[in-house]
């Protein structure tokens, strides 16, 4: 009979894989999209994300001095829906901006490159897997990348803290002592949390914001999430409302069952990225970039002609209808925007 203990992995190990191993996921042709997608993000609601974007672009560029080449890396740029759609409408810097859409899948990659082909847009953009070595001067955005990035799940028990593992099917999560590391981190992340509390250890997100800091020589960073202020705010909350998959836009709740055939993301953290940034809501960065002064128009035109819609007026509903669906505040408007400056 042997001995050896069962073959497993950390949760986010075995995260990793379950999105990005060889039967993963995103491999697999896991996709955001408004209709027919897994789920939904606020670039895949139309293009009114993305002019904000472009606003905010244009008025970064003026304040670091109109930099030529201004340089915008975009993390987790999937199929190039927000490169896309940003390039369309930034104004002041488009002879400037360099677009560089970093997106580890390849085939999203491929297709990425294959739609700004198609818009005309190919001489001022290009795509790697990971973010670009050297600095630049420009912005460096992610829109719903830190949660998906894969992190380690520790559990308070009564004598401390201990780690989850899996094995490789995923079928059962194994409890095991967390190492004196990650043990400390959670304990001062979460000093109070009571016997059976959980909580991420977000190491991933924060060394991607850390590396994207230190690309930029002066600029941005911009990250859009759901998420909460502090660790402690997960600690007191079950489980499956912070560590959630979704598939088919359905919200499943067990991150174990057939790896591979969903998402799995997680609130992100903030106290545990780098110091130093501002943040806000979506909804209120939104309002500060001028979302409302961009409906006015199909607000005016709605009222006018919704008794008897004209095409005009039901494209005007539907810019009106992202409007509502990206400032929620019981949805993507309670969302964190948050911005680091550097130099």
């Amino acid at each position: 009979m042997s001995n050896r203990m069962p073959e497993v992995h950390r949760f986010d190990e075995f995260m990793d894989e379950a999105l990005y191993g060889a039967s993963g996921f995103y491999v697999r042709g896991g996709r955001p999209a408004a209709r027919g997608g897994d789920y939904a993000t606020s670039p895949e609601l139309g293009a009114l994300f993305a002019r904000c974007i472009a606003g905010y672009l244009d008025r970064t560029w003026d304040e670091l001095g109109r930099p030529d080449p201004f340089v915008v890396v975009e993390g987790g740029a999937g199929r190039g829906t927000l490169c896309r759609d940003v390039l369309a409408h930034v104004a002041a810097c488009r002879d400037a901006v360099r677009y560089v859409m970093v997106e580890r899948v390849d085939w999203q990659r491929d297709e990425a490159l294959a739609r700004i082909a198609d818009a005309g847009m190919s001489e001022c953009v290009v795509a790697a897997p990971d973010l670009p070595a050297g600095q630049l001067v420009g912005v460096v955005l992610a829109n719903e990348l830190l949660d998906n990035l894969p992190f380690r799940l520790l559990a308070r028990s009564e004598t401390g803290w201990q780690e989850v593992h899996v094995p490789p099917d995923g079928a059962v999560e194994v409890l095991r002592d967390a190492p004196a590391d990650a043990a400390a981190m959670a304990e001062t992340m979460a000093p109070d949390a009571a016997p059976g509390a959980r909580v991420p250890l977000q190491l991933k997100a924060a060394v991607w914001v850390r590396r994207g800091l230190r690309l930029l020589e002066h600029g941005r960073l911009l990250t859009f999430d759901y998420g909460v202020r502090r660790t402690f705010e997960l600690a007191q909350r079950p489980q499956s409302e912070w560590l959630r998959t979704y598939r088919s836009q359905r919200r499943g709740h067990d991150p174990l069952d057939a790896p591979g055939s969903a998402d799995i993301t997680c609130d992100v953290a903030f106290d545990q990225m780098p110091p130093g940034a501002t943040l806000s809501t979506q909804a209120e960065w939104l309002a500060a970039a001028g979302i409302d002064s961009m409906t006015a128009d199909a607000r005016a035109l709605w009222k006018r002609k919704r008794s008897k819609p004209t095409a005009e007026a039901l494209a005007a509903r539907t810019l009106l209808d992202a409007a509502v669906a990206l400032t929620d505040p019981d949805g993507m408007g309670a969302f964190w925007a948050a911005e680091w400056r550097v130099g």
